[in-house]
């Protein structure tokens, strides 16, 4: 018998959507499956949904807790999985019939520890194609991985930050956990993992149908959470420092400067409004001091990207004139 997967779908205030979720999974060609409903609380009827779903298939689990948020809602997924391998899949998305066996396969017959692919944007109930006859796929080293985490060093760094278009040898969850409370939870965790891996492979075919309504935690206009992001890069660069990896530090200062410099102009904006926010505008302009600083060792930013750290610095409005006329 093939190993168990166990598939971890973190739930709340989904009813409308939760049903196709499901009924993706349930119908993988890759049969044996722990599937894990995890009610986080959820205020509409989706508790109710759940139980009457595991009523019509064994392979359901269903976990009623208190709502504690995406990642604590994964976290106890993940304590009750009992699969060599696991995948997550959010409950407004779905997947295509043959997400977990391509996966499964790929990273069995490259003898990896993280499966990935590609993802489609949908809105409504796209249908995936049949299962393509040949499928693109790159493997990668440990240090790669954790390269691609970066838009510089790959044009699909997304698909290598997000946990649910991937699935992963069990093991490497052992010690880790999503950080409860946060959001931004993936950039966060996904490193961690990586920095586990011996090996990983990217299946550049989408099989992952990420559902956007136009509002989530994440993609709602601009609050001061968003800052959460810079959380879990200053995080990620004290990993990196500690084990002297100097290349993946030197790439994460600068995803953490280029994102103070997004993010400072809308909190900029929102201190004009609400008033306040001041330490938050300085923390910003901090980082891209910090990567320029960085920088004057190690020399890997490019010349464009050092003269317009420092206009940002000296004026963060000529540095957005100047881009808006770029």
């Amino acid at each position: 018998m093939e190993p168990l997967i166990s598939v971890i779908v973190p739930i709340y205030n989904v009813e409308a959507y939760l049903k196709r979720c499901v009924n993706s999974i349930q119908a993988q060609t890759y049969s044996n499956l722990e599937i894990i409903l995890v009610d986080d609380g959820s205020p509409d009827g989706c508790g109710a949904l759940c139980d009457e779903l595991a009523k019509e298939d064994r392979r359901i689990t269903v976990i009623h807790k208190e709502n504690g948020g995406l990642s604590d809602a994964r976290n106890k997924g993940l304590d009750a999985a009992g699969g060599q391998y696991i995948a997550f899949v959010d409950s407004d998305d779905y997947i295509a019939p043959y997400f977990i066996r391509t996966l499964y396969e790929q990273l069995i017959g490259t003898n990896s520890d993280v499966a990935l692919c590609s993802y489609a944007v949908v809105t409504g109930e796209e249908a995936f194609p049949p299962r393509p006859a040949h499928t693109p796929v790159t493997g990668y080293s440990r240090e790669e991985l954790l390269r691609n985490l970066y838009d510089a060093n790959h044009e699909d760094a997304t698909y290598f930050i997000v946990a649910w278009n991937k699935l992963y040898r069990s093991s490497l969850w052992s010690e880790i956990r999503f950080p409860k409370g946060k959001i931004h939870e993936d950039e966060a965790t996904t490193y961690r993992i990586f920095d586990k891996c011996r090996r990983g492979v990217y299946v550049k075919t989408p099989m992952y149908g990420y559902f956007t309504s136009g509002s989530s935690i994440t993609r709602d206009a601009f609050s001061i959470r968003r800052l959460e992001w810079m959380d879990a890069l200053d995080d990620r660069i004290a990993f990196f420092r500690e084990k002297q990896e100097w290349e993946l530090v030197s790439c994460s200062l600068k995803a953490r400067a280029d994102g103070a410099i997004h993010y400072y102009y809308p909190l900029a904006a929102l201190c004009r409004k609400d008033g306040g926010y001041s330490a938050q505008k300085k923390r910003l302009k901090a980082y891209v001091r910090e990567a320029l600083m960085h920088d004057r060792k190690e020399r890997k930013l490019p010349l464009t990207t050092r003269i317009g750290y420092r206009i940002f610095c000296s004026s963060p409005g000529l540095y957005r004139l100047l881009n808006r006329k770029a």
